[in-house]
Formats: structure tokens, C-alpha cells, sequence
């Protein structure tokens, strides 16, 4: 398989992911663009802080890694 196939499939992965993670989380995470806070979304949501902690981690990664592949593509 050559390398630029690698990449490709590994774009898409990485593209695919962010998207199904935003909608899946996609009450959070624009809850916390509107307000950052996690204690008030914990409230507001009914969960713990540690895990809307995590969900916009992850998000954030997801769309650090998404930036990182489309400069990855423009060269």
C-alpha cells in the first residue's frame, strides 16, 4: 500500500471521528462554547464534572488533529 493511501485513509479516520464524536456530545460541547464551565454544565447536564471534562478534551483533540491534517493536505 503506498504511503500517500496510508495517509489518506488515516485523514479520513481521523475526519470521520471528529464528526460522529461532535454529534454524539453535541449538547456539551456547544453548552460549554455558549458558557464555559464545567461545573455549570455538570448541573445543568446531570453528570459528573470529570466527564464533561473529558468529553471536551476529546473534542478539542479531535479538532486539533482535524486542523493538523488539513495543513497536512495544503502541502
Amino acid at each position: 500500500m503506498h504511503t500517500s493511501s496510508i495517509r489518506r485513509f488515516l485523514h479520513a479516520f481521523f475526519i470521520l471521528k471528529k464528526v460522529d464524536f461532535y454529534s454524539s456530545n453535541q449538547g456539551i460541547i456547544n453548552d460549554f462554547q455558549k458558557k464555559p464551565g464545567l461545573v455549570h454544565i455538570s448541573k445543568k447536564r446531570g453528570i459528573d464534572v470529570s466527564e464533561v471534562y473529558n468529553i471536551i478534551r476529546t473534542h478539542d483533540i479531535n479538532v486539533l488533529n482535524t486542523n493538523i491534517i488539513k495543513l497536512m493536505e495544503i502541502k
